[in-house]
């Protein structure tokens, strides 16, 4: 196949040149093109006649690439040699082999349809591909990161568990708020510790919040954790610190639309945050999510 590949060097903690996945990929009978993940890069690359897209990068470059892809209605599929940390859109694809594996065995994906999320506010609209959501998770990506290089985990693994007692640790002391949310027309409003609208099933570091979410069926899955829920949601941190694997415990709920009266906390659309830092978000506005059914084509492992 003739490839385009992007890449972030500087995704995760491990390190991973360049020109050494290319030439994995020309090994593997591919003729391949090197993009590095600058935005004004991507887009003139993109723009090439390539029949896949491979980002070899975290879930922030791929989300990147794929809203390029969306905006540009490109039939050209994506996919993701995972070298981030949490991986969560690649795990939903099936990227889960070794990078050597799984560029030998590219040949042998399937193009498939893949929903895309559409959020509109005071911005215009902005897509996302994993999901949306806020409460604690989102709090917690806002919050300033303790330790340095000296403190550094040693593995994607023992970093994914440090992410997960810190949320636990927070999740005691946590306040839950009021949000209004309306999902198909049904109100779901309350005072909720943590609310997730879903495509994939995992958010953050691989918090499997919604085990039978699928990213071709046209819906979404919203989770939420009210203040009842605390007990269930401090359960679950446990197990997942111990190694566990367990189901989330609460049910979730298939959305084609959703709507939420937005005040002042902070929003996540995939790993990006709403408002950002330096940005100034009205007081309170409506936001409404819908889902844009087989907007983007991916390349998937069996």
């Amino acid at each position: 196949m003739r490839i385009l590949m992007v890449h972030n060097p500087k995704a995760g903690s491990e390190e991973h040149e360049g020109e050494d996945f290319i030439n994995a990929l020309k090994k593997a009978g591919h003729k391949a093109i090197y993009q590095l993940s600058k935005e004004k890069g991507i887009a003139k690359a993109l723009k090439k006649r390539v029949e896949l897209v491979l980002v070899a990068g975290g879930d922030g470059t791929v989300g990147k690439v794929a809203r390029r892809l969306v905006a540009m209605n490109s039939k050209v599929p994506l996919a993701v040699l995972p070298v981030g940390t949490a991986n969560n859109f690649a795990r939903s694809l099936g990227f889960c082999l070794s990078k050597k594996e799984l560029i030998e065995q590219l040949s042998e994906g399937k193009c498939d349809k893949f929903d895309v999320g559409l959020a509109r506010g005071p911005w215009g609209k902005r897509y996302f591909f994993e999901g949306a959501g806020a409460g604690l998770f989102a709090d917690y990506l806002r919050a300033p990161k303790r330790g340095g290089k000296k403190d550094e985990p040693k593995s994607k693994a023992e970093a994914m568990r440090r992410h997960v007692k810190e949320l636990r640790r927070r999740l005691q002391t946590y306040r839950a708020r009021e949000w209004e949310i309306e999902v198909n027309g049904s109100d779901l409003s309350g005072r909720y510790l943590l609310w997730h609208a879903m495509n994939i099933r995992s958010v953050g570091p691989v918090l499997t919040l919604a085990a039978d979410a699928t990213t071709n069926d046209g819906t979404f899955d919203f989770v939420g954790a009210r203040e009842e829920d605390r007990a269930l949601l401090l359960d679950y941190f446990d197990a997942r610190m111990a190694g566990k694997r367990c189901k989330f415990p609460l049910r979730a709920k298939r959305f084609t639309k959703m709507r939420l009266h937005w005040k002042k906390w902070p929003l996540h659309f995939d790993d990006e945050l709403w408002p950002g830092e330096d940005e100034k978000g009205p007081k309170q506005c409506e936001i409404q999510l819908i889902v844009k059914d087989s907007a983007l084509r991916v390349w998937r492992m069996e």
